[in-house]
């Protein structure tokens, strides 16, 4: 268990937590993301967070896999890899947030900011040069969050997942360098 202050916590995410990770991201990714599906996420949840998935996930020496818990509870999901290059621009010594997904009840709160704040402290311990993500173009709270804590812009391309609606398929990379 890492406790980032008195409330908030990651606990390691292990193979057997699969049923509750999967239960977990209907609730939080649904209610965030339901309506950029042709039909529903179903496809999308299955293909993230079945156990073959996860599984391979968890085998990579590069991957950090937690539950965010406030206040005892599971409240979403944080992911990162370190070193990750984007496929798309070139990004070296660079940690990739793959996942950072709080439930609606936690946003505004400032868990996010102080998550993406241990974020960097580990980034620093590791001698890593930048942080990049992901974002979606038609997510503007989440880019504004990021470009608030200093994170830019570098690239822009679209996903290819058929069941994601057409307009809904426009990917920004952000990165933020990291000094110590």
């Amino acid at each position: 268990m890492i406790y980032i202050n008195s409330k908030l916590s990651l606990r390691p995410i292990k193979i057997e937590d699969q049923p509750i990770l999967f239960t977990l991201m209907q609730e939080v990714y649904t209610s965030a993301y339901q309506d950029f599906w042709e039909n529903d996420c179903s496809w999308y949840l299955d293909l993230c967070f079945s156990t073959k998935n996860l599984n391979k996930e968890l085998s990579r020496d590069t991957s950090h896999y937690f539950f965010i818990e406030y206040n005892g509870l599971k409240a979403g999901i944080l992911k990162y890899d370190f070193p990750f290059s984007p496929k798309q621009i070139e990004i070296p010594n660079a940690m990739k947030l793959h996942r950072l997904y709080l439930h609606e009840d936690l946003h505004g709160t400032g868990v996010a900011k102080a998550l993406m704040d241990w974020l960097e402290k580990i980034a620093i311990e590791a001698k890593l040069d930048s942080i990049w993500l992901e974002a979606m173009e038609q997510k503007p709270q989440a880019r504004r969050f990021y470009e608030k804590i200093s994170y830019e812009l570098v690239y822009s391309y679209q996903l290819e997942f058929e069941l994601l609606k057409p307009e809904y398929r426009g990917i920004q990379v952000y990165q933020k360098k990291i000094t110590a």
